[in-house]
């Protein structure tokens, strides 16, 4: 629209200048090359950044052939939001090959027909002398290729026996209480990773993980670190894109 101007010709109205794109997610060259040189795998939790953030966090973690963690959350576990059953359905169907989805409710039974199809892992939260503990296993396969039981930081006496015996992949230990956001890591924890590889199972950890402790967590022997934040990094002079 033109505006007339007493002092000269018409001026174009002032229009507003389109919205910056959102920057690029940034991980950490360091902790990607401990990883690498420690043999760990890495996997990323998607609600590390904000959901309008999300995609560009997905790109870039398959980009480095990552894993990408997928919390949902309910129940008594309810605490921080996780993933719902739609976003869950959209990034099963567009990339299953490269998820993690992590169970932490009461039910995981209950959530596993969600999955619009099998996927690379699901981490099934429960305790160890939970009943019917083989066939929830069983019935999780079906939908995974691998199945991994977590450990959470509640309990303290668990049944290595049992879990010995189980068909899962590898056993996931709480470093923080699972679905509370704002915790550090309890690195005591640790020596529940080095009793599961004791006993041969194959065990990761999940919650607080950073660059400063990464060391320590892969010494003790966990092989599959689920990361959030410490793997999303500002200083772009150690990081990636």
């Amino acid at each position: 629209m033109n505006i007339p101007d007493a002092c000269g010709p018409a001026r174009e109205k002032h229009r507003p200048l389109p919205p910056l794109p959102a920057p690029p997610i940034a991980v950490s060259r360091e902790l990607l090359d401990r990883a690498a040189a420690a043999d760990v795998h890495l996997s990323a939790s998607l609600i590390a950044v904000a959901p309008e953030r999300r995609d560009l966090l997905i790109s870039t973690v398959l980009a480095h052939e990552l894993s990408l963690h997928i919390d949902v959350i309910g129940g008594t576990y309810a605490g921080q939001r996780g993933v719902g059953p739609g976003e869950l359905h959209q990034l099963a169907e567009s990339d299953p090959d490269h998820l993690d989805v992590h169970f932490m409710v009461d039910d995981p039974a209950a959530h596993l027909p969600s999955l619009p199809r099998r996927v690379a892992q699901i981490d099934l939260q429960c305790s160890s002398r939970q009943p019917g503990l083989a066939e929830l296993v069983e019935h999780a396969r079906r939908c995974a290729q691998r199945v991994w039981l977590v450990v959470d930081t509640a309990e303290t006496h668990i049944d290595w026996v049992r879990l010995s015996r189980l068909p899962i992949d590898g056993v996931l230990v709480m470093l923080t209480p699972p679905g509370q956001p704002g915790h550090v890591a309890d690195l005591r924890r640790l020596a529940t990773v080095r009793s599961a590889c004791r006993h041969g199972l194959r065990a990761g950890v999940d919650g607080g993980v950073t660059l400063a402790n990464f060391d320590q967590v892969a010494a003790a022997g966990a092989r599959h670190v689920v990361v959030g934040r410490g793997l999303v990094t500002g200083n772009v002079a150690d990081s990636v894109l």
